[in-house]
Parts: structure tokens; sequence; C-alpha cells
């Protein structure tokens, strides 16, 4: 659940020629069954008529609608009032304003049960027509599948953006079911610490029901394997448990892509999905671009479902076993390739209107002929069942840094990485290649080490050399034999096959280009170093290794335009602000060279004020491991918020430290806040969890 979310709209206004409505913000409590209040921001336009009702967009999660995101917020719940929207976000209890114990986890029954109710609550609103949509950005594009599949009568349609449908195989804890850990980590664990809004009241109801609770860290790590506890909460299971229509938008920089588009194929329903080029972000402004309105195209599809009669046609139309199939629009953008480049504000290519599989494809081969080649004839002559010697490759436990923490971010030249990978390229593109797509790989590998992890990556090798990546996946060995539910690992040296589609993507190899496949052990530190040095091997030139591309006619069913970005209010009583002498954001690498020791780290630092209260926001996120010890790996994040207001100086400070040997992970989470420089609560929680397959 990645939550560098930002709302900010900075282009031209584009309307539509609609007339916007007014509105007022409301604060409301809604009280849940069990007598706990959750904190509720209402915007609410005023009716032009007698009698005129809406309905009801609601966004449900933990982020502080109040302070941490609260300056975001207001222009996207300001213009869906706008566009006559009762436009309701609610903190989840013991988060935020909200009052109660904090969840055991993300996604808890608690905070379902507490959904219903809130939809319940808003539907039954005077000024609501009754039917109600649930939209929002990862953790509430999550809970909003979620919601779905528990098909409270009220609600209509969901919206989801960035989100996933397998919590094992395809979130943040366990990338591919790999682990992983993430500054996403540091921040939640570290935002449900701090004080109840609006008072930031240092009281024994705040240390009792959310300082001291037991952070959310310990039960991911506790829960290394697939199973129940993912499961129950994933909507891949069965995909007929949503049975009302879904707008689902993901990013070509996105680490949940994969999961949309099979959302998109899985569900029956009437189902859009638009696929942008931009990052954990939403389409008006997403990096990089282009960018559109996704608001008003979101509105407009809303109003299919959530106005006045709408609903009840569609709930008749989907019961009725002679009704046509649900419709599903598709839409992707279409890189035209570039270099390689971490500014990048904008991509070339261009929008497409297509199905999955997208019309025309070919499924093109290229098989792995030998040291670094790829091509596309097989050139094997060997006898059957006879495997060629195979290309060795050397594990390098911090290999990988150039592509970044999730397949998710922009990225620079990753040649380095390659240099310590095998690699395979093609000749030199004639004419363009356009994909739209999984690429997908299946090779014969073995290792000296029977936990060896594989990472395989789809890149561009420019004339110049530089290479870019374009997709790419990590590969669990221990899946192989008896599936995710019963893994095993294979014995050292026993030969197997990687089989694995990568992640969802699409470019065009330019003429002069070459397609590059990259092969590793690791793929640090988006994925846990696997404990010992190994030597593995590749199998190439046999004839069997192949890598297929989803190949699609070049520059097909381009869509002429889509609305520009619109201005939107800001918010009256908030805005960023500098913080003195803190650089926004730096990434680097260290290398100790007595030691062994290599290490990744992001820095990031923000402030903002809310009326006379201002906030200032330290986070540092460092990955580490060691070139010939690799067990020996570790995770230090550390987050800071100082809170300051009329004399009075909050901070809360975050500590958490992952280190593993060959068994174990050991695990501490410390939080301190202090009031006036005092130090007014520590509390640290420990434990050492088995390494279960990691």
């Amino acid at each position: 659940m990645k939550t560098d979310i930002k709302r900010s709209s900075t282009s031209n206004s584009g309307r539509l020629g609609q007339t916007l409505y007014k509105f007022s913000i409301e604060k409301r409590w809604l009280t849940m069954p069990d007598g706990v209040r959750l904190a509720a921001s209402l915007y609410i336009p005023r009716a032009r008529r007698r009698g005129e009702k809406f309905p009801v967009l609601l966004e449900y999660l933990p982020y502080r609608k109040d302070d941490t995101f609260y300056v975001v917020d207001h222009q996207c719940f300001s213009y869906f009032a706008q566009l006559g929207f009762i436009a309701v976000k609610v903190d989840i209890r013991g988060t935020g304003a909200s009052e109660g114990f904090i969840p055991e986890r993300e996604y808890s029954d608690t905070e379902m049960i507490d959904c219903e109710s809130i939809i319940e609550q808003l539907a039954a609103d005077p000024v609501s027509n009754g039917n109600v949509g649930m939209f929002g950005t990862s953790w509430s594009g999550f809970n909003s599948l979620q919601m779905a599949m528990r098909r409270p009568p009220a609600l209509k349609a969901i919206h989801a953006v960035h989100a996933s449908d397998d919590l094992f195989h395809d979130d943040v804890h366990y990338i591919d079911g790999n682990l992983h850990l993430d500054s996403y980590h540091l921040f939640i664990n570290h935002e449900l610490g701090l004080p109840k809004t609006p008072d930031y009241k240092l009281d024994d109801e705040y240390f009792e029901q959310r300082f001291n609770r037991r952070p959310w860290l310990f039960n991911y790590l506790n829960n290394q394997l697939d199973g129940a506890f993912w499961r129950v909460k994933s909507l891949r299971e069965d995909y007929s448990q949503i049975d009302i229509p879904v707008y689902l938008i993901g990013g070509m920089l996105d680490g949940y892509r994969s999961a949309t588009v099979r959302m998109f194929e899985g569900l029956n329903v009437p189902v859009r999905c638009d696929i942008g080029p931009w990052d954990h972000s939403c389409p008006d402004e997403g990096s990089p671009g282009p960018n559109w309105e996704w608001q008003l195209r979101l509105g407009q599809w809303f109003n299919r479902y959530l106005r006045t009669g709408a609903a009840d046609s569609h709930q008749h139309l989907h019961k009725n076993e002679l009704s046509p199939r649900p419709s599903k629009e598709f839409m992707v953008y279409v890189r035209h390739g570039h270099a390689p480049d971490t500014e990048i504000e904008t991509v070339p290519g261009y929008w497409r209107k297509d199905t999955l599989p997208a019309k025309g494809t070919r499924n093109t081969r290229f098989y792995l002929a030998g040291p670094g080649q790829l091509s596309r004839t097989v050139k094997s002559s060997l006898p059957a069942g006879v495997q060629t010697a195979g290309d060795e490759l050397e594990y390098h436990p911090f290999a990988g840094t150039a592509a970044g923490v999730w397949w998710g971010n922009k990225t620079g030249d990753v040649s380095g990485d390659d240099a310590l990978s095998l690699t395979y390229d093609s000749k030199p593109m004639v004419k363009p290649l356009q994909i739209i797509g999984a690429p997908h790989i299946n090779v014969r590998v073995k290792s000296t080490s029977e936990k060896a992890k594989w990472t395989v990556r789809l890149e561009d090798v420019a004339p110049d050399g530089k290479v870019m990546l374009i997709t790419g996946s990590l590969f669990h060995p221990a899946h192989i034999k008896h599936g995710r539910l019963n893994p095993e690992w294979p014995g050292a040296g026993e030969v197997y096959e990687v089989d694995v589609p990568m992640h969802f993507t699409t470019w065009t190899f330019q003429p002069g280009h070459k397609v590059r496949l990259a092969i590793a052990n690791a793929q640090f530190p988006m994925t846990w170093p696997s404990p010992d040095l190994m030597v593995s091997t590749v199998f190439s030139g046999d004839g069997e290794a192949v890598l297929t591309l989803p190949v699609v006619p070049f520059d097909g069913g381009q869509v002429p335009h889509l609305p520009r970005v619109c201005v939107k209010q800001e918010s009256p009583d908030s805005e960023s602000i500098d913080f003195p002498g803190k650089k926004e954001a730096a990434t680097f690498n260290r290398y100790y060279k007595k030691s062994g020791r290599q290490s990744h780290t992001i820095v990031g630092n923000s402030a903002y004020k809310i009326r006379q209260r201002r906030f200032y926001i330290e986070t540092s996120s460092t990955w580490s491991t060691f070139d010939k010890e690799p067990w020996r790996s570790s995770y230090l994040g550390v987050a800071q918020t100082t809170i300051t207001s009329q004399g009075k100086h909050q901070r809360l400070r975050t500590r958490i430290s992952v280190t593993s040997d060959r068994d174990n992970f050991y695990v501490s989470v410390v939080r301190t806040i202090t009031q006036n420089g005092k130090v007014v609560g520590r509390r640290r929680f420990h434990e050492t969890i088995a390494r279960r397959f990691q």
C-alpha cells in the first residue's frame, strides 16, 4: 500500500461545459454499533432545486484526514462536490480523529464491519439519494474492492486506483511472493503512533489505544507463507464475489499494475480499466505524464450507476440470465521508448483503446542462444535430453538497486546491475517492435544453493549502450513443486524451470535498439537477499530457453483526446511549506570496503502547516547486506514527526530495525514521544521470527 499519493492540479481548466455546484464542508461523527465514533469530513453540494439529492462517494482509510493528507485532499474532495457528489472521507477507528483502538491489521474485520455501517448511514442521509460509491488510491482502492466483495446493499459501484487482488503475491509485503521491506512499513507503523486529532492529547487513552499497540510489521513478518491470513482478503480467490461495476486505474510505473490487468480480465461485471505511464499516483498529476483529468472521467462513469434509477436498472440487468455480457472498456498508454531518465516528465507514446489481449497480438519468441545472445530462430543441434554446459552466474547480494525498491520506479541506466547479471541481447531492430502485455520467460536453471531466488528483467539497449528497464519479475523456486500453499525448496544442484510472466507493460523497441533479457539471483533492496553464497547455472542454447513478447500492430486504436487537467480549489487554511535546512529527497548507495557492507538509502523530508500548527516530517530508510555474508542483511528505518503550535512542541520518533542471520529475523520497533523536549513515553517492541522460505 504505497502512500506517495499526490492530488494537486496544476494545468488548464477543462470542464466539458459542466456547471459546477457550490458546496459546504461538514465535520461529523458516525457512531458504530459498539458505540465507537468515527470521524468524517463531508463535502456536500448545495441543491439547485427543491428536493435535489446526491449520490455519495466514500474514501475510507487510516491516513489522517485532518493533518497528514489534509493539504492534498481538499482539491480532490471539493471537486467531486462541485461535480454533484457528496464526497466523504472517514478515518478508520483508532486513527486520525476517530475513536477506539487501532485494528490488528490492514483490512481487518473490524475495519470492514465499520465500513458497512458507514455506508448504511451515508445512504440514509437526508441529502443522499441512497446510492454509495467507494473510491481511492492504494489502501482505499484495496478496501473498496473488499467492501464490494461483502456486498452491502447501498454500495452500487467502486473505483480502485493502484490496488491488488492478491495480498500475498502482489502487495507491498511480499513482492512476487518474496519478502519486501518498504518505506511504507516505516510510514504506516509511524503514523499509527501519532496522537489523535484535533487536540493531540498525550493522555492515558492515547497510550492505551495507539502508542502502545503492537506494530503491524510483526503480523506481516509472522505470515511469510501464503495462506488464510492473506487469501481471506484477496479477490483473486473468486472474482464472482463482486457483482457491481468497477473502474480500475493502474500505472506502468506502479507495482500493482499486473493485478489491475488481472482484475479487468477476471471480473464479470461492467468494468473500465485505464493504465497510464505514471507511478503510484492519480492520472492528473502522476509522474511521468502525459496527464488528464481523471475526476471528470470518473464522475461521468459514476453517474451511470449512482444517479437515481441508474443503479436499479443495472442491478436488474446484471441479475437477468439472458442479459448480454457486461461491457468492458480498456485504455492503455503505449510507450514509444525513451532513454533512461529518473527525471522524465512526459513519456513519448499514445493512448490506445483496445482489448486484452490487444487486438492482433502475436506471441513472438526470442531464444536464449548461448552466452549473451537472443535469437529469433532456434539454433540448438543438441540431441533430445542432452543439455548444454550452461552459463555460470555468480551471486552478488547487492545487485539490483538501479531498478528501485519495487517494480514501479523511474530508473536511470541499469547497465551497472546488468554487469552483475547474465544478459542476452537480440540483434538491433530493423523496424519498430511494439508490445502490450506480460512478457514471459521459460528457462532451465540450477544453483549450488537450494535457497536461490531469481529475478528476470526485460530491457532496451540503445545504440549508445545505455540500458532502460522495461519490466521484470521475481521468481521463488520454493513455489514450483507443490504451489504457493505448500512451499518446498528444490535440491542444491537440481535442475528446474524458471517459468514466469513478467509484470504488464507497454514498450516500443525502436530501430537500432536491442531487446535484452537480464537474469540474476538478487534484486536488492526489492527483496530480502538469499542467505547463501552460490553459483547458479542458466541453460541457454538448448532450443528450449525462450523469451516470449506480446507483439502488437504498430500504433493502432489511438484515442484522439482526453479531458485536460482542471484547475481545482486550493485548501483555504493549509499549505506545504519549506523545511529549513532540509532537502526534499535523496537516494544513494555506500560501500564500506573494510567490512564488505553495502547499503542503499532513501531520505525524505516534507513540511506543511494547517492553520497555526506546523508539521515537519523526516524519514530515512537504509537496506544493507554483505558481499560474503548475505545472511547478515538488515533494514533500518527512522521516521520523525514534529508538531509545533502556540509554544507547544511534540515529537514522535519511530525506529524500525530488522536484521537477519541464516535462521531468523530480529525485529525491533521503538516509539518515543516527547513534549516540549521532555520524554513522555517510550515503548520498545521486539521479536525473533524464524525465516520461512525467505
